[in-house]
């Protein structure tokens, strides 16, 4: 027993010697500052600059505690922007890169990467180059500004590479967010179809959260049958209404949607005035696509084309199922007077 422990206690020292020498010659001979990729304190991060080989940049800044924009025009995306603070604040090195693949990974990286530079406030705190996965996936190629030394970086915990995690293209960082008020914040809703007037409607919403109801054709008039219930039920589905992605159309598709006859236009106003809209366009059937009752169809059932904000240059594909809760028959928005008690 005693000769157990006695070999447990030389094996445990001699591992921990073992470990020692691997840490000194793996980095003890190289600068700290050469690989010290990381960020401790990313709450102070308020720009992150990052640019490909191709010429393509992003500007991510800091507009709030968790609201950043891009090249200062949109909101960004809040999940992708956090996956990037993270890498920011938890990458490390794992291993410098073997002396027998330095100078092809230097060549990889002077063809092949993306330049990131952080701020906080005003001062550039760090620039780095991030490059392609190790063939295992399971570093990525990683190179301080000003250094001829690349290593391997990881997240420790962290299966995979990081390459993914600096995108260079505007539209991967946008947010999708078309409407995303929540009742109290809401004045106003107008729905207005241009192919059936007599369907559209206007909700008022006052800041004692008086809500009216008025159809727009063929005059405006205040419906005094409205139910309540239901139309600050209706109010509530702005909460969080995106699109599924921007179409990158060049311009001749564009100006042939945008000149197309439009199918609905929904209007907010918020508290402060500002006013938040979508257009919709409808997208036509695949060719041969048939319904239930094998007729064809006319237009793409789960999909249409969508204009935010008036942004005619930019289209966006939105989907039947988000917006037709917001899009509903006048109808729906009346009592019933077939339930009525007094009846």
């Amino acid at each position: 027993m005693k000769k157990n422990l006695i070999g447990l206690v030389i094996l445990l020292i001699l591992g921990t010697l073992a470990f020692v020498v691997f840490k000194q010659r793996g980095s003890g001979t190289i600068k700290p500052e050469l690989h010290d990729f990381a960020v401790e304190d990313t709450s102070a991060i308020t720009k992150i600059f990052l640019a490909d080989k191709t010429g393509q940049t992003v500007v991510l800044e800091r507009v709030g505690p968790t609201e950043w924009t891009i090249n200062k025009n949109h909101k960004a995306r809040k999940d992708a922007v956090d996956v990037l603070l993270k890498t920011i604040k938890r990458v490390e090195m794992k291993a410098p890169v073997a002396n027998s693949a330095h100078d092809n990974i230097v060549k990889l990286m002077a063809g092949k990467s993306t330049k990131v530079e952080i701020y906080q406030g005003s001062k550039k705190v760090k620039t780095y180059y991030v490059s392609d996965a190790t063939q295992d996936n399971m570093g990525t190629y990683m190179l301080i500004e000003g250094s001829r030394t690349p290593f391997i970086c990881h997240i420790p915990g962290f299966y995979g590479y990081l390459t993914s995690r600096f995108m260079v293209r505007p539209l991967e960082w946008r947010d999708t967010e078309i409407f995303s008020q929540r009742l109290p914040e809401i004045a106003e809703v107008k729905v207005e179809f241009h192919q059936e007037p007599e369907r559209s409607f206007r909700i008022t919403h006052s800041s004692e959260r008086v809500v009216e109801l008025f159809k727009l054709r063929p005059v405006e008039a205040r419906m005094e049958n409205m139910d309540t219930v239901f139309v600050k039920r209706y109010l509530l589905g702005y909460r969080n209404i995106r699109f599924e992605g921007i179409q990158p159309y060049d311009q001749e598709r564009v100006d042939s949607i945008v000149n197309s006859p439009a199918y609905f236009t929904i209007t907010l106003t918020d508290r402060q005035g500002a006013k938040h809209t979508v257009t919709s366009y409808r997208l036509p059937g695949n060719p041969g696509a048939i319904d239930a009752n094998d007729e064809p169809l006319i237009w793409d059932p789960d999909r249409m084309h969508g204009v935010i904000d008036g942004n005619e240059n930019e289209i966006v594909l939105i989907q039947y199922f988000s917006f037709d809760r917001l899009t509903p028959p006048i109808s729906s928005l009346l009592i019933d007077p077939n339930l009525r008690r007094d009846n």
